[in-house]
């Protein structure tokens, strides 16, 4: 009875090895194979402003839902009113430690930034020289009187921060173009500047 078995399964072997075998092939159109869920492996392809059959509006470029945050976003529940600048400046704090490395930061998104405006320096004599542009106070200067009513060697780092935010005169807003923390870290450096250094 044992050699019978055997001898089947000698015969047998090579038939499902070669069966094995010939069902792989390379060209998927011959055998395409069955799928399970196919939808899963190919979902439809809807092109953004395109319409559609899926939605009651017929629109493939869905509206965020509603209180949506990009990730790593950090709010900021000031408004780009002269309130909100002045209640910036008393209650906004730098939440970073001033050390040489995050000055250095600052320093280095300083120089990318607002050098071309502020000069290297932050005595207002960047490259551009456009008469527009042209009037940027020195951040040590004691003489100019600011928006809080001090001078710009007094400003507080809540209102470096919300300048940077939303711009101010000609300036534009940064808050697209630079992060929670880079904003900080500038701000940090210009407050090194308002000492004159």
């Amino acid at each position: 009875m044992k050699k019978v078995c055997s001898n089947i399964l000698l015969i047998a072997m090579p038939f499902l090895v070669l069966s094995l075998f010939s069902s792989c092939s390379n060209n998927e159109a011959d055998k395409p194979g069955y799928e399970f869920m196919p939808d899963m492996y190919r979902s439809p392809s809807l092109e953004i402003y395109s319409s559609n059959t899926f939605f009651k509006d017929s629109l493939n470029a869905r509206p965020s839902v509603e209180g949506t945050m990009p990730r790593g976003f950090v709010a900021f529940y000031y408004d780009n009113t002269l309130e909100d600048y002045l209640l910036a400046g008393k209650e906004l704090k730098n939440p970073f430690e001033n050390t040489e490395d995050n000055i250095e930061k600052g320093k280095q998104l300083y120089q990318m930034f607002c050098a071309h405006c502020h000069g290297k320096n932050g005595d207002g004599k960047g490259s551009i020289t456009h008469p527009v542009y042209g009037a940027i106070p020195s951040y040590a200067d004691d003489v100019m009187i600011r928006r809080t009513g001090e001078n710009m060697n007094d400003l507080a780092a809540g209102n470096i921060y919300h300048a940077i935010y939303y711009g101010l005169n000609a300036m534009g807003p940064h808050n697209t173009q630079i992060n929670d923390t880079e904003r900080w870290l500038i701000t940090m450096y210009v407050q090194e500047l308002q000492k004159g250094n």
